[in-house]
């Protein structure tokens, strides 16, 4: 008897095996907070599904790489992932600018892709390895325009950008935006993504005299333009995407400066429901910290991909290709379908402001 239950324990077993799913985002320099607290959730989602007995008894293992931030490291990322066969799908990039640089090598070697990059362009390419999980820049420049128009009572606006695909492209839809609902944009400013002084842009700023300021950019440039906003006596309100949304933007920043921001986030706030709240709790006893900016993104991001390679016939490349955009599935951050090009059907975004050093949700949109 003891024989035959051997035996069957090794046949059960035999054709168990680790699942690799590539991740690619920041994991060293200044944006590296969001990188690691992104991979952070989905070690955790991945680590409660192989307690659970995985898929078919496969164990789902993650393969962390540094993409820097920097659009050509982004692409030797992509190439190593796709010359990996054991690499059955990807979830990054974060950065825009690095995913759409690293998008037609991923598309040529047909590896499934959950994108948290936010550029429209992203999608628009039409590939057909892609999902994008999280709202794309459309959301955050309406909502930042409608507020600055609807709430702050703005009437103008000067546009400030880095040059870069998110920084610019968030920008240029503010400004759209803010036109088309009867607002005027004063004047329109680029920086260089590396620096680190902003004198001449404030001083012209402050000649022009725009109610409010919106900087299409990413840390840690957004918290030394507030800070210098405030130093050298610009008191417009100043308007910014998500990348500021971290502990480190208050820090840098300081707390007066960071008081005068509003921010879009794609996330509501931690305590927003008993889900989020739980989610909170078994990330600290984990990671013996707080959730970062995207944890729960990465959580996600891993229930989107293993709900796909359930409903591939095998866990290949191939399978899975086809399963990603017929995803559909409930979340902490509500239900999950996308469309014909990856985008997610229905994806909130809300507006935060900094009040003591705290982010304070007040306002939203989907």
């Amino acid at each position: 008897m003891s024989i035959l239950v051997v035996a069957s324990l090794m046949s059960s077993t035999a054709f168990a095996a680790d699942i690799k799913i590539g991740a690619t985002a920041p994991l060293t320099g200044p944006q590296a907070i969001f990188g690691t607290t992104l991979f952070n959730g989905t070690d955790l989602y991945f680590e409660e599904l192989n307690a659970a007995g995985g898929i078919n008894g496969n164990t789902l293992v993650l393969s962390r790489q540094d993409d820097k931030a920097d659009p050509k490291e982004g692409t030797l990322v992509a190439q190593k992932f796709c010359d990996d066969e054991s690499i059955v799908a990807v979830i990054g990039h974060l950065n825009s600018g690095v995913q759409l640089a690293a998008q037609s090598i991923y598309s040529d070697c047909e590896l499934p892709e959950a994108v948290l990059g936010s550029n429209p362009d992203i999608t628009r390419q039409g590939a057909a390895n892609i999902v994008r999980p999280t709202a794309s820049d459309f959301a955050q420049g309406e909502l930042s325009a409608q507020y600055a128009l609807e709430k702050l009572g703005a009437k103008n606006a000067a546009i400030v950008n880095d040059k870069q695909a998110f920084g610019q492209g968030v920008s240029e839809i503010f400004a759209d935006d803010f036109k088309k609902r009867g607002g005027e944009i004063h004047s329109t400013s680029s920086v260089n993504p590396t620096d680190v002084d902003f004198t001449a842009v404030i001083t012209q700023l402050k000649s022009a005299k725009p109610d409010v300021v919106y900087m299409g950019a990413v840390m840690p440039q957004l918290a030394l333009f507030a800070k210098q906003m405030r130093e050298q006596g610009l008191n417009a309100k100043l308007l910014v995407p998500d990348g500021a949304f971290t502990p480190d933007f208050v820090a840098q920043a300081g707390k007066e400066a960071a008081s005068n921001v509003v921010l879009t986030f794609p996330i509501p706030p931690a305590d927003a429901t008993p889900e989020l709240v739980s989610f909170g709790e078994r990330y600290k006893k984990r990671f013996g910290e707080e959730v970062g900016p995207y944890s729960i993104y990465g959580y996600v991001s891993g229930q989107i991909v293993a709900e796909a390679i359930k409903k591939a016939a095998e866990p290949t490349r191939a399978d899975i290709l086809p399963a990603l955009k017929a995803v559909e599935l409930d979340t902490m951050l509500g239900h999950v379908k996308f469309t014909d090009v990856g985008e997610r059907t229905v994806a909130p975004m809300y507006l935060y402001e900094i009040q003591d050093g705290e982010f304070k949700m007040v306002g939203q949109a989907s």
